[in-house]
């Protein structure tokens, strides 16, 4: 077995020795400081994976897709990382429906309980793909038996898989959930519920389930993700099966239609005082006592934070349209969409649950990508269905559509989120079908910047030339690309397909995955891609210093441009992998000391959540055992002296970057793509 232990260690000093051909001058009214910083990581490199699978009666194919191209992860987890990686792998369903949920052991499962198989005692099968009943059936029984050698239980853990063909085998017996669930997707809620300490599985996060001190009923408890950290030795702790502190969380959601999640699924975690507490009002002065508490009314002004939330309803009315959905009287949810829980509170509570979001999450949708007109307009209902247009609402053509089928924007014809008419297919494929676009998911992995991977809007302020040009005249829409020119040297090209631009005509270069794909082997390998680049990547905890002409007599950055320049924070790389008598089989392959080329790696600067305001990503991550080294300068002002690029702990932010997390998401997202507050 081979041991990992990834070693960083930043110095900040005020001359290389040797390593660069020209000295470099200290700047006037600069103190340069020497810093040092040795992290050790795990033995083994952690990562928990937890799959939101949708188990309605469209999802037939996709369950099997995603079982079949698994490979592709297997090999990634089972050879690539190997031996030094401790994964654990949990699945959920998107179902929320609390009746008839006994699964194949008879047990009940709850809401976002970690699953092993369908939910439901009965798994309709419904597939229309090429794999024959005889097939499915030695599948099911394969899956029992495992499950009666006690081999399925609700975390997959790497140090209980034989081989790659037990893990795929494991894999597909838990995420072939079947097609009895609800067809009012909760995937979102789903994923809140699995991983919180209220939930079904939180047994299984051990001591870092903490009392919420902010939580007036004192009953609640929330995730500690600096739980094991400081503890002294006499101190019992009861470490995590899963949701492990100093893991790599990935979450992936796997659905055919957007996120139906409304605060009336899960009440206490609302910050809708409305939805979260019962209609009491003792002191008679009209407004729900909820609006007392400090957490979800921070202004302390009780009739305004109701206005905010219900604004001239009264309350029984406020909280029947604020906080759920009537699946009896809407459509997929897409109806007065303004009452599903906002987007932004999923991100809150995802990102709380690391210590370092930027290092310790990714967020993977394969969902149904966003629709569009020709003419960049986004579409999500078809008007002639039902033969009925709003005033004002102009519908818009696509040529490339049946004559009798006219297409809206949801902007146009959806005023608050209240909209007529049935949801428009985004995307379809000759394997899965047909596909509703889920914004909702979309949106939340857009919020987490580089860590999210879906497919993100095409906006005509950040579209390159480059990727106009990739797609030619803009005729064939999803066709792959790749932009062989990028704009700044040592980009690498990008790559994607032919998306629209939002707002205007014509298509340009994006990279996007979704469920509309006939092999899920490419979604999954974009996944695997992230995971592996993350694990490469190493937070700088100071500010790098910023100059400029090194060789002519060096001066601190002072332009937008000249900070926004990777190219002027001067850093040095080194790697190595030495097998000592200790440690024989320490490294896979011993890998003498040497300097990595300037292509082998990359700084990201604007990065809030590091210390020093920048990482350093590994092109090429490192094998267990090595050790890596990043060597650079920092600059501290003398007191009186204007603040320089590094100075106050944060490297400077390259305008009109992303990457890092938002503190707090924009409240237009906590109302998600397309909802309205009245």
């Amino acid at each position: 077995m081979y041991r990992s232990c990834f070693v960083v260690v930043l110095l900040a000093a005020t001359l290389w020795a040797g390593c660069n051909e020209h000295p470099i001058t200290p700047l006037e009214r600069v103190i340069t400081a020497v810093n040092r910083q040795e992290n050790r990581l795990p033995a083994k490199t952690k990562i928990d994976f937890l799959f939101v699978i949708d188990d309605s009666g469209s999802m037939c194919e996709e369950q099997e897709n995603l079982s079949r191209n698994f490979s592709a992860f297997s090999t990634f987890l089972n050879d690539e990382l190997g031996a030094a990686t401790d994964y654990r792998i949990a699945v959920t369903s998107t179902d929320f429906e609390t009746e008839n949920t006994g699964n194949a052991n008879g047990m009940q499962t709850g809401p976002g309980s970690f699953l092993t198989g369908p939910r439901r005692m009965q798994m309709v099968d419904n597939c229309q793909n090429d794999i024959s009943a005889e097939e499915r059936a030695a599948q099911r029984e394969r899956c029992r038996q495992l499950r009666d050698m006690g081999q399925l239980t609700p975390i997959l853990r790497s140090d209980n898989i034989q081989s790659k063909q037990d893990l795929e085998d494991r894999f597909r017996c838990m995420a072939t959930l079947g097609t009895g669930g609800s067809g009012f997707e909760k995937g979102l809620e789903a994923m809140r519920m699995a991983l919180s300490c209220n939930g079904p599985n939180q047994a299984m996060f051990g001591d870092c389930c903490v009392p919420d001190q902010l939580d007036p009923t004192m009953r609640g408890k929330i995730f500690n993700p600096s739980c094991n950290l400081g503890l002294p030795p006499e101190v019992e702790f009861i470490e995590p099966e899963f949701l492990r502190p100093d893991a790599l969380l990935v979450v992936i959601f796997v659905t055919d239609e957007n996120d139906c999640s409304d605060p009336q699924a899960n009440p206490s975690a609302s910050r809708r005082a409305i939805c979260k507490y019962r209609l009491v009002d003792q002191d008679g002065n009209g407004i729900p006592d909820g609006y007392n508490d400090p957490q979800l009314c921070p202004s302390r002004d009780a009739a305004r934070c109701y206005r905010v939330d219900c604004g001239d309803l009264p309350p029984e009315t406020c909280r029947t349209q604020r906080c759920e959905i009537n699946t009896r009287s809407n459509y997929n949810c897409e109806w007065y969409r303004a009452n599903l829980t906002p987007v932004g509170d999923y991100f809150r509570f995802l990102a709380g649950l690391k210590a370092q979001p930027l290092e310790q999450l990714v967020v993977a949708t394969i969902v149904g990508q966003r629709g569009y007109t020709p003419q960049g307009f986004e579409v999500v209902f078809d008007y002639a269905a039902d033969g009925q247009v709003m005033d004002g609402c102009q519908p818009v053509g696509d040529p490339s559509l049946p004559d009798n089928l006219d297409q809206v924007t949801s902007d146009m014809c959806c005023p608050e989120g209240r909209c007529r008419g049935q949801t428009y297919p985004s995307c379809s494929s000759a394997n899965n079908g047909v596909a509703f676009a889920g914004t909702r998911y979309l949106t939340l992995a857009d919020l987490f910047g580089a860590n999210g991977i879906g497919c993100p809007e095409v906006l005509p302020e950040t579209v390159t030339q480059q990727q106009r040009m990739a797609c030619g005249n803009g005729e064939v829409l999803d066709a792959p690309c790749v932009c062989a020119q990028p704009e700044n040297p040592g980009e690498e090209p990008c790559a994607g397909k032919c998306r629209p631009i939002r707002g205007e005509a014509g298509l340009a270069c994006s990279q996007c995955v979704s469920i509309c794909e006939d092999s899920f082997e490419a979604p999954l390998q974009a996944i695997k891609d992230k995971v592996a680049e993350v694990l490469a990547t190493y937070c700088l905890d100071k500010a790098p210093r910023c100059v400029v002409n090194p060789e002519e007599g060096q001066r601190e950055c002072q332009t937008e441009e000249e900070l926004a320049n990777s190219a002027n924070y001067q850093i040095r790389v080194r790697r190595q992998c030495i097998q000592t008598p200790d440690n024989p089989d320490q490294c896979q392959t011993e890998e003498l000391p040497r300097v990595l080329a300037s292509n082998e790696w990359t700084l990201d600067l604007n990065q809030p959540d590091c210390p020093g305001g920048a990482h350093v990503r590994l092109l090429d991550p490192p094998q267990a055992g090595s050790e890596i080294f990043v060597e650079f300068f920092v600059q501290v002002s003398e007191p009186g002296a204007g603040a320089s690029a590094g100075a106050g702990g944060g490297a400077a932010p390259a305008p009109g970057t992303d990457g890092g997390l938002p503190a707090n998401p924009p409240e237009a997202m906590d109302a998600s793509a397309g909802d309205s507050t009245p």
